[in-house]
């Protein structure tokens, strides 16, 4: 215990001598300050506040990430090419204490710095008495599932084309999963939709007098903007709707004394023309939670997380390979990983007739599959939206990225180091 106390303290005082730690401190602190003046807005406070937090906050969290991901790879990799991590170990200090205490220096390091910026954003009077939302979506049936119940049909269908059916059942599967995702269901006029909610008789622990909310986005057909009407009811809540289509509208909703079904909230169109949505994407129903201060400390621990399995993922490579080589594999892996949603979803899976596409795309769907449980709770976009980060996600991500992979990473780079040796 005491090696790593001390392979810690003096891993972070040379982040603090070498300068590095002031020199991020000032450019993360110098961007939040600049994006006040530099970050172009709709003109409108909701506006800007969502700029705030997605390209000023957004902006030190990716520089931060960049920077702990080359600091990483060079920790071991710099002290076993100029032969002083031969000196460390033979003090004795165990290569696990190494590996772990670098990793902590480094995330301590790291959540400091970004503990300004956020103390920065919550002081701004921008942010003064917000309250955040837990964000109810209707139980469907997922994707997958409904892909495999679809398959058998829409390959017996004449209309589905032959390269498709030539195709594999996963590939097939793939697609269907995607068309899942983007089912529209259209309400015509004076007719009503429901969806269920179940759970949700008890809102905020029990009372049903918390008033929630709910959020709709709207298309039609031609995707014209045209006017919707309609009411919608919740467990005996009741709102309007009076907007353009294809606009995220948010109604409160206020109780009432009609009847209705229990954990269900139901859309009725009363305008002249048939509306369509998304049910696993643009319905969703608002429930009052906490302060925006508390759903900012959470969103802090996820993003301390994910700097943390960086960090470890860095140190692993460090440990392993020299330090240009690491630094490469871990930029072309954060690359991978930043475009790799954008192309999986952008190129059809009937087109992958070449060998070489194929390859490529099964790289990029392993990685995908890898970084997607860290990558999902990617908390800046709901922090913006004043959507709640939920606790037990909080919670989940730091077990997960700060202690469980990061202690794998660790004991595996103290494996390769000792081989090294």
């Amino acid at each position: 215990m005491i090696s790593l106390w001390r392979i810690f303290w003096l891993e972070a005082v040379s982040l603090v001598r070498s300068w590095t730690a002031l020199m991020l401190l000032v450019a993360s602190l110098g961007w939040m300050f600049a994006a006040n003046f530099v970050l172009v807005t709709d003109a409108t406070d909701e506006g800007k506040r969502e700029m705030l937090v997605l390209y000023g906050l957004g902006g030190v969290f990716a520089l931060l990430i960049v920077a702990v991901l080359a600091a990483a790879t060079g920790m071991i990799a710099a002290e076993r090419e100029s032969k002083r991590l031969q000196l460390t170990q033979v003090r004795p200090v165990s290569s696990f204490a190494i590996a772990w205490g670098k990793f902590l220096a480094l995330v301590a390091v790291a959540a400091a710095i970004l503990a300004f910026p956020c103390v920065t954003l919550l002081a701004s009077s921008e942010f003064s008495g917000r309250s955040c939302n837990h964000v109810y979506r209707p139980l469907l049936e997922s994707p997958k599932e409904e892909a495999l119940k679809m398959y058998d049909v829409y390959m017996s269908d004449p209309e589905t084309p032959p390269l498709v059916k030539k195709a594999k059942k996963p590939v097939v599967l793939r697609i269907l999963e995607q068309r899942a995702k983007d089912h529209y269901q259209t309400v015509q006029t004076n007719e009503t939709a429901s969806w269920a909610f179940p759970g949700l008789y008890d809102w905020s622990n029990g009372s049903l007098f918390v008033e929630p909310a709910a959020r709709l986005r709207f298309s039609n057909t031609f995707s014209m903007r045209d006017e919707v009407y309609g009411t919608i009811l919740a467990n005996g809540f009741f709102g309007i709707v009076s907007n353009i289509t294809q606009t995220a509208v948010t109604v409160p909703l206020h109780l009432c004394q009609l009847e209705w079904n229990h954990d269900v909230l139901s859309f009725r169109n009363m305008g002249d023309k048939p509306v369509m949505l998304r049910p696993r994407q643009d319905v969703e129903l608002l429930v009052p939670a906490d302060s925006f201060a508390w759903n900012l400390f959470r969103s802090y621990i996820v993003m301390v997380s994910v700097l943390a399995l960086v960090a470890a993922f860095g140190v692993f490579l460090g440990s392993g390979l020299s330090r240009p080589v690491a630094l490469f594999v871990a930029f072309v892996m954060l690359i991978v990983v930043e475009m790799g949603p954008s192309v999986i979803e952008q190129y059809p899976d009937s087109l992958e007739t070449d060998a070489v596409d194929r390859f490529g795309l099964t790289i990029v769907r392993a990685v995908e599959t890898c970084v997607k449980p860290p990558s999902a709770l990617a908390p800046l976009s709901k922090l913006a939206a004043d959507d709640c980060v939920e606790p037990k996600d909080a919670l989940g991500a730091f077990a997960a990225d700060f202690v469980l992979a990061p202690l794998v990473l660790c004991l595996l780079s103290a494996l390769v180091m000792r081989r090294k040796m």
